[in-house]
């Protein structure tokens, strides 16, 4: 009996001493009283393993996002906002997500030159309750002969932070200074970044070889 007791009181003491898991308060931090709160509705939930990101002029395409309305229109760069008050509509929600503890990705389809071809994400601050800054990840451009476009992969790293493959490929059509020659000549250039940090860090830019371990990224890139 006494061994018994004792055995009870061992079995007691070390499941006190055991760390409890702590539920992440990631999704409360999220629904708590913002300004935002009716611009960050227009997104749709993306888990991120690896989700590419392109301009497309297909309106069936997830990329092309949802039109966002004039009243949250204004929470978005005053250029931005005053294009799509202009010319509406001219900017679209696509997906959010959790970037870290304390900021959400936005991904949004913003004006460009002539149309809102530009894909851009953009960095809500849940403590500053504002959107901090924004970096552009997917667009088509052109325009006599020459093109650009631009596609990024968002992936997760080995530690989990979210780092970005942006692929960035400048293109010339030479028939249109010589209509006998329809060879095009094409320049792929490739940046890495690593969002981990409230900074984000570069890890390479424009680079022209791709690092070996990125290639199966960029093996099936988007052309639309």
């Amino acid at each position: 009996m006494n061994k018994l007791l004792y055995l009870l009181f061992l079995i007691t003491v070390f499941s006190c001493e055991q760390p409890q898991s702590i539920k992440s308060k990631a999704g409360a931090e999220t629904q708590k009283d913002s300004k935002y709160n009716s611009l960050l509705s227009l997104f749709n939930n993306v888990a991120i393993d690896t989700l590419e990101v392109y301009s497309t002029e297909d309106p069936a395409d997830p990329m092309s996002g949802r039109a966002i309305d004039s009243i949250n229109a204004l929470f978005f760069p005053e250029d931005m906002a005053q294009w799509h008050l202009h010319q509406p509509p001219g900017l679209f929600a696509i997906y959010k997500f959790g970037i870290d503890s304390n900021r959400i990705g936005l991904l949004a389809r913003t004006p460009s030159d002539y149309v809102p071809s530009s894909v851009k994400l953009f960095f809500f601050d849940m403590a500053k309750d504002s959107l901090s800054s924004y970096i552009e990840l997917g667009e088509r451009w052109g325009d006599a002969g020459d093109y650009t476009i631009k596609n990024s992969w968002l992936f997760r790293d080995s530690s989990r932070h979210v780092q970005i493959l942006i692929n960035v490929t400048n293109g010339h059509h030479n028939e249109v200074d010589d209509p006998r020659d329809t060879t095009v000549v094409e320049q792929d250039l490739y940046t890495l970044l690593d969002l981990s940090k409230p900074k984000i860090d570069t890890i390479f830019e424009d680079k022209e070889k791709l690092p070996k371990q990125y290639k199966s990224l960029v093996r099936n890139r988007t052309r639309k």
